[in-house]
């Protein structure tokens, strides 16, 4: 299983060669979600390059889109898992914007005073998408590991 710097670190190297924030994210957690890299490419090519769900940056789609891999409500008439669902997904968002203090893509990407996750420093990432990208992929890995103690 890959370390949360590594992580990060592959992630930042994805968006270097052209894969958009959401697909950068998802690709990260393939291990964990099962897909493969193709697929993860597939399910995140309409989050990023301005594209987005919502006013929800990319790299927040796809971690999103990994918790709901990960904790999914995917039984009929089962009010306690969506409840769980929509609240592991607030959780980031919350998270996410505390970070950032917006989620929006637009916003975001104007954004002259971004300052990202200690990843971010650690390991010298300076260009804008990347600072979110790897503060999401930092978010959401340490976000899972609280989940695991639930």
């Amino acid at each position: 299983m890959m370390t949360k710097e590594e992580r990060c670190a592959a992630a930042s190297a994805y968006h270097d060669t052209g894969i958009n924030c959401g697909q950068s994210v998802l690709a990260v957690f393939r291990d964990m979600t099962g897909l493969t890299e193709e697929q993860c490419f597939g399910l995140g090519t309409g989050l990023g390059g301005g594209m987005r769900c919502g006013d929800i940056c990319g790299a927040a789609s796809g971690a999103i889109l990994v918790l709901g891999m990960l904790h999914p409500h995917n039984r009929k008439n089962d009010p306690e898992l969506k409840a769980h669902a929509a609240a592991i997904t607030k959780e980031f968002i919350r998270r996410f914007q505390e970070q950032f203090g917006k989620m929006d893509c637009r916003d975001l990407l104007t954004a002259k005073d971004l300052v990202g996750t200690p990843m971010v420093e650690k390991l010298g990432v300076t260009k804008h998408c990347s600072v979110l990208i790897v503060s999401a992929v930092e978010l959401l890995y340490d976000y899972l590991e609280e989940l695991k103690g639930e």
